[in-house]
């Protein structure tokens, strides 16, 4: 894949970096390899998991080890939910068939041993149990393209690449699943089952729904064959019996705090979050350690400013213990202050789905991907270089679009990503590549499809804008221009 998208600023990329990274020098594609491998088969971590804590522990002892100064933990408490057993049986004349079910519902409620038994119900009725479809919503690839900061030029991407190329992704249904689950919660429903329009082999025992708010209703998640299995159950007013045992626990989860000394007490924040699904949700870390080995190497002097490795937690419960918000309320009067710039990198090296998936795009090889970045032309133009020179997904660089509800934001807007808080929280320059695949929140491994030689690339290309904005000026990372307006004088100029 070539990519040659042009930066609004400039008409132009950065084709060469400040300080370009000698790949020689940098850990290999055998070495990447083995820690990738490992991570997916840890399988799970769920925020405050043993699993996680796990996980947690052996990140702070590899970062102490690649060069990490001063590596601590630090606690986030949270009301840990662990579901136990679960499973949805249909009542009937022949005893009680079990209906397969892809998850639970993530801190949803709970029942006892033998579960809770009602009608099933199209619509919420106090007693029964739900079951509702939950449709993915369509985007396009020209709709992310319509949010480049370089608008209207469009991405130049792979020749299989077309901006009607359909964008389904069961994440970008959250807020319809969060809304099903309240209306049936406030009608007095005794349970839900929420149906994901996909096959049960494309969810994968899935963690479908992250947002760690403690619901009343238990509820479990389903696929499109069962789907009309329930559907046709409701319609004849079958009972069904669900079953959701889990336990709620006090707990302390960690973040990973470590520093690479540099020039100056100035900070760039090097971030990614430890909870995840497999071994793409989040492999975040796993480049930022190859990065901290290249960055601690480096002579202190020739380090413009310090770097600080943020490895946090929540990501998982975002309501509970969302471990960047965490950081940024705990460090905003003495670490805050002195972050120039932070960037955040998640699912690093991501291959398109395989064919028979409804998000296979034939003669793709790279998921779709990009950079959101705050309004700053240093960050925008740096995040700009780097993608094209990762040679991975197209070199889109987006702009915040999603409302922020805090009332913090310095513009109203957050995006879909872990490193949101930088900039809605703290309103510091910031940028957040991510990629968002059908099989993200798949419990289960997906080592095949990710190209770890990819996932090299792209640490070696964000190095390098680790550098250009270490370098940067202070006053020119805070430099915001009025972008929409440029824009309409771009377009207004004569020809």
């Amino acid at each position: 894949m070539q990519a040659t998208n042009q930066t609004w600023s400039q008409g132009r990329v950065r084709a060469e970096p400040v300080r370009p990274v000698d790949a020689d020098r940098f850990l290999s594609v055998e070495v990447l390899t083995a820690w990738q491998r490992a991570l997916d088969e840890r399988g799970l971590r769920a925020t405050g998991s043993a699993a996680h804590a796990e996980y947690v522990g052996d990140l702070a002892r590899r970062l102490a080890e690649v060069g990490v100064s001063d590596v601590a933990l630090e606690a986030v408490p949270m009301r840990r939910w662990t579901a136990r057993e679960w499973g949805l049986r249909l009542a009937g004349p022949a005893g009680e068939p079990a209906v397969q079910v892809v998850s639970p519902v993530a801190y949803s409620g709970r029942t006892g041993p033998g579960g809770v038994t009602g009608p099933l119900t199209l619509e919420p009725q106090a007693g029964g149990i739900g079951v509702v479809g939950v449709p993915l919503p369509a985007f396009t690839a020209g709709d992310f393209d319509a949010l480049d900061w370089s608008a209207p030029i469009p991405s130049v991407a792979e020749p299989a690449y077309a901006p009607d190329q359909r964008y389904e992704r069961v994440w970008l249904a959250h807020d319809l699943m969060r809304a099903e689950l309240a209306r049936f919660e406030a009608a007095g429903a005794a349970g839900l089952i929420m149906v994901i329009d996909l096959p049960e082999a494309e969810l994968g025992s899935g963690y479908l729904l992250y947002d760690g708010v403690h619901r009343g209703i238990p509820a479990l998640f389903a696929g499109r064959d069962s789907g009309r299995v329930l559907h046709e159950a409701a319609r004849q007013e079958a009972g069904v019996t669900l079953t959701l045992v889990a336990d709620v626990e006090r707990v302390d989860t960690h973040n990973i705090v470590g520093i690479i000394p540099g020039a100056s007490e100035e900070l760039v924040v090097l971030q990614s979050h430890t909870d995840g699904s497999n071994g793409l949700e989040d492999n975040g870390c796993e480049a930022i350690l190859a990065m901290a080995h290249h960055l601690a190497r480096i002579p202190r002097q020739e380090l413009p400013r310090s770097v600080l490795v943020l490895l946090s937690t929540g990501h998982f419960a975002i309501e509970e213990a969302w471990g960047l918000e965490a950081f940024l309320d705990r460090h905003r009067d003495d670490v805050v202050p002195r972050i120039a710039a932070a960037l955040c990198l998640e699912h690093l090296g991501a291959r398109v789905a395989p064919a028979g998936h409804s998000d296979h795009v034939p003669g793709v090889e790279y998921e779709f991907g990009a950079c959101f970045a705050t309004p700053h032309p240093a960050v925008i133009d740096s995040m700009r270089g780097a993608l094209v020179r990762a040679r991975v997904t197209e070199s889109r660089v987006l702009r915040p679009f999603v409302p922020d509800t805090t009332g913090r934001s310095p513009d109203g807007t957050t995006w879909p990503g872990d490193g949101g808080p930088f900039w809605h929280t703290a309103g510091l320059p910031a940028a957040n590549f991510i990629t968002g695949p059908g099989y993200l929140l798949n419990v289960q491994p997906v080592m095949d499809l990710i190209d770890v030689a990819a996932l090299r690339r792209q640490s070696i290309a964000f190095t390098e804008a680790v550098l250009e904005l270490a370098a940067a000026p202070w006053h020119e990372l805070r430099e915001r221009a009025p972008i929409l307006t440029n824009l309409r004088r771009q377009e207004e100029a004569p020809r």
